[in-house]
């Protein structure tokens, strides 16, 4: 049986261990010759195969072989294992060109100076990347979308910038406003606290208030109370209202001489009601009589309503030559001495556009025997309302310091805490509204007429109902 090395038989090549694998020394000359002129043997394990593969070998497929490597045939070339065409020689081959045997579509010329070829065999598996090639891969991923998205990020840095500069000066603001806020209540309140509260009393209404939530009314009532503890009468009966859809505000005079029915007490005169059971009874009577719901009043005497003019610096106002002397004469005749001043202080010379001070323009709103009587009375009185309602709205600090030592104290009112704080969140606001006045009789709905308590004005009730339902409730 032919031996399958190098073509001889087991019997020509020595061997000490009868293995066919090791060539003894001192063999024949013919075999020594033919030895020198193979390349070096070069053991090869399966490791160091897959090693080289790896490193030296393109990724293509590469096969490896477990048998142990051949003896090149010294007639039959080894045959390359990844190509039909014959690999080039070593370069120790003294027949070896470079030049010859480059291949330009295969990877670049290798060093194959031990003379062995593998043999094909199966593939190798290449093991699955580590967890830390994969964090690497991942990182990489990461970093080239970064860099994709560093362009749209310039243009929202812009915005951001935009954004933080915007929304610094809305933070600013709101500061703002919360500390004016607080020290606009923190003043309101302490001014409340020094206001004259009167406990209100469970009472009927008489006037309904269903679709009239748009409006707020507080009866204004003058009294001639000479100080706080005299009762008095009610002078004057004024209701303003602010109307929140039509921004008005609606300054309603109610003559005083209006004939009307007092609940529980019959029919007199409208300012009898304050005198048979104070305020509480006049609301109840002007609600039942002209169908208009009041749930709040303001009571001013004499002295309030001096210090309230003299608190906003006076106010100026067009006098007659007849209405001078009138203020003249209700200057010596009471409200000097009321005051406790000299008789003849502040008297005027002439009439004229002049500017009045507490005590004048309280005498000129009293005047009751120059013009219309009463009619032109109650319009005084609601001009001289206007025109402290013009000077508030200028808001100046030494008129709230002077209402706040002079006037407040003062006032009494049924109003509680609660309800004047709110009020006073809404009276900034309801000075930018304009002002309307209205008299109620109204011209042609009343008549005079005698009767047993004295002269009074006869009243058409379902008319005037009428023209406070489209003047002071009107929806715009």
């Amino acid at each position: 049986m032919p031996h399958r090395y190098n073509g001889n038989d087991g019997n020509d090549i020595p061997n000490t261990d009868n293995e066919e694998t090791m060539l003894i020394s001192g063999s024949s000359d013919s075999n020594e010759t033919h030895r020198t002129e193979l390349p070096p043997l070069k053991r090869v394990n399966r490791r160091t195969q897959q090693q080289e593969q790896a490193t030296v070998h393109s990724p293509a497929q590469s096969y490896i072989s477990e048998d142990p490597p051949p003896f090149p045939q010294s007639q039959t070339p080894p045959q390359f294992p990844h190509s039909s065409t014959p690999p080039p020689p070593s370069p120790k081959h003294p027949n070896y060109n470079e030049r010859d045997y480059y291949d330009y579509n295969q990877q670049s010329p290798q060093d194959y100076s031990g003379g062995y070829y593998p043999p094909p065999s199966t593939p190798v598996t290449v093991p699955p990347p580590s967890s830390q090639q994969r964090s690497k891969d991942k990182e990489k991923k990461q970093s080239v979308q970064h860099e994709k998205a560093e362009a749209p990020k310039k243009k929202r840095k812009h915005k951001s910038l935009f954004r933080r500069i915007i929304g610094r000066i809305f933070k600013i603001a709101i500061l703002l406003f919360l500390l004016v806020f607080c020290i606009y209540s923190c003043t309101s309140v302490c001014l409340i606290r020094k206001i004259n509260q009167v406990p209100s009393k469970n009472r009927i209404h008489y006037a309904d208030s269903l679709g009239r939530g748009h409006v707020r009314s507080i009866l204004v009532i003058g009294t001639d109370g000479r100080n706080a503890n005299d009762h008095g009468r009610s002078d004057s009966m004024i209701l303003i209202s602010l109307n929140s859809k039509t921004k008005e505000i609606i300054m309603t005079s109610f003559m005083r001489d209006c004939y009307v029915e007092i609940p529980n007490n019959g029919w007199d005169k409208l300012n009898a009601a304050y005198a048979y059971g104070g305020a509480e009874l006049l609301m109840e009577t002007i609600e039942n009589n002209f169908d208009v719901r009041i749930d709040d009043y303001v009571s001013v005497d004499f002295a309030s309503f001096v210090s309230v003019v003299d608190a906003v610096g006076g106010v100026d106002i067009e006098v007659s030559d007849a209405e001078a002397e009138q203020i003249n004469i209700i200057l010596i005749s009471e409200l000097n001495s009321i005051m406790g001043d000299d008789i003849n202080a502040d008297l005027l010379s002439r009439g004229g556009k002049l500017h009045l001070n507490g005590k004048q323009a309280l005498a000129y709103s009293r005047i009751r025997n120059v013009g219309n009587n009463d009619f032109e009375r109650t319009e005084r009185q609601r001009r001289v309302i206007s025109l402290i309602i013009a000077r508030l709205k200028t808001f100046r600090p030494s008129i709230f310091k002077n209402l706040a030592s002079d006037v407040i104290p003062d006032i009494t009112t049924n109003m509680d805490d609660l309800k004047m704080y709110l009020f006073s969140l809404r009276a900034p606001f309801a000075m930018r509204y304009k002002t309307k006045q209205l008299q109620i009789p109204a011209e042609g709905t009343y008549y005079p007429a005698d009767v047993d308590v004295g002269s009074v004005l006869q009243i058409d009730n379902a008319q005037n109902q009428q023209i406070i339902e489209n003047v002071v409730f009107s929806k715009g």
